[in-house]
C-alpha cells in the first residue's frame, strides 16, 4: 500500500538568530548597599561574621616546594609530591622551570650510591633571595 500525498507546503527556512539580551536593569538600592534599617537577625548575623576569626593566609605549593629544598638535607621528588600532591613530572618541571630559570635558584642535585636522587637549593642562591 502506498501512502496518499497530502498538501503540505514547507515553511521557507528562516536562519537562527538568537534574540539580544536585555539591558541589565539596576537593582531599587543601588545595585549592593545595604538598606538604612536592618533587622535583628540580620544584625546579629552580620555581628557573628564580624567576630569570626580570619581564615589564615595558605602557602603556596612554590613556597612549599622552596622551603623543602632549603633544608640542609634537600628534598626528593617523593618529598615533595607528598607535600604538595603534584605529579612527579610536576615536580620536576617546578624545579627546573618556576625556580632556576624563572626565579634564578640554583639547584643541585645528588644520588647517594643505591638511593634517590636529592634535590637542594645551593647555598650561595640562598643568599640571593
Amino acid at each position: 500500500m502506498s501512502k496518499a500525498k497530502t498538501n503540505k507546503t514547507k515553511k521557507p527556512a528562516i536562519p537562527s538568530v538568537k534574540p539580544k539580551a536585555a539591558p541589565k536593569k539596576n537593582k531599587p538600592n543601588g545595585g549592593g548597599s545595604l538598606p538604612e534599617e536592618q533587622s535583628a537577625p540580620m544584625k546579629a548575623a552580620l555581628a557573628a561574621v564580624a567576630a569570626m576569626p580570619p581564615e589564615p593566609a595558605k602557602e603556596s605549593k612554590l613556597a612549599i616546594v622552596i622551603k623543602l629544598l632549603s633544608r640542609p638535607e634537600g628534598a626528593t621528588i617523593d618529598d615533595i609530591v607528598a607535600a604538595t600532591n603534584w605529579q612527579k613530572h610536576t615536580v620536576r618541571a617546578a624545579i627546573s622551570h618556576a625556580l632556576a630559570k624563572k626565579r634564578g635558584y640554583q639547584i643541585v642535585s645528588d644520588k647517594p650510591q643505591g638511593g634517590k636522587r636529592i634535590y637542594k637549593i645551593a647555598e650561595s642562591a640562598k643568599d640571593d633571595h
